[in-house]
């Protein structure tokens, strides 16, 4: 096997005074041959690049063993009727369903796309944002009903996920929230 040397060098001892003539064309017929070699391997990277690009996307995460998916819904149903429980946790959820930590948070961000608690916290805002739309409490009520420390964190939180202070809401709430999405101005 010879050894391999860049297009550029075989094209300076091709060019180079003292070889025969024969020399000159083995060299030179080499450095095409290097060329071609070359120019093909460039042709093929991006669809090589893509394609390993494409498996790696489609090599689907690690499964969720069957018994673990059942307890994981059963967290979920769990979770939509306790969503509001103050001693609420993972070592909670984890001893009453049979999961360890790492199992619960993996997996119920796999099945559901959320983690355990983002998940709690959505349902604890969509319940302060009827309650509130619906005028049955001000906002240091919704925050202590919600179980927040201070009615301070729960106006970020609710910012955070509506873009408006929950203070706003009443007077925004006819125009966004009982308007359809798509006819809400953007």
């Amino acid at each position: 096997m010879t050894p391999k040397m860049p297009s550029d060098t075989l094209h300076a001892i091709a060019n180079h005074a003292f070889f025969t003539d024969h020399v000159s064309f083995l060299v030179k017929e080499q450095t095409t041959l290097a060329d071609e070699i070359e120019d093909q391997y460039a042709d093929l990277w991006d669809p090589l690049q893509a394609l390993l690009h494409f498996n790696v996307k489609a090599i689907p995460a690690r499964s969720i063993h069957p018994a673990d998916a059942k307890r994981l819904q059963q967290v979920k149903s769990f979770l939509q009727e306790h969503y509001l429980d103050p001693v609420l946790s993972l070592g909670l959820l984890c001893r009453r369903f049979g999961l360890n930590e790492f199992k619960l948070k993996r997996g119920f961000k796999q099945l559901f796309g959320y983690t355990v608690f983002g998940y709690v916290q959505e349902m604890r805002m969509k319940t302060a944002r009827q309650i509130l739309a619906e005028g049955r409490m001000n906002v240091n009520e919704v925050a202590d009903h919600l179980g927040y420390s201070s009615p301070n964190h729960f106006s970020t939180a609710f910012k955070k996920m509506y873009g408006i202070p929950p203070a706003k809401l009443k007077s925004f709430s006819f125009n966004f929230f009982s308007t359809p999405k798509e006819n809400r101005p953007e």
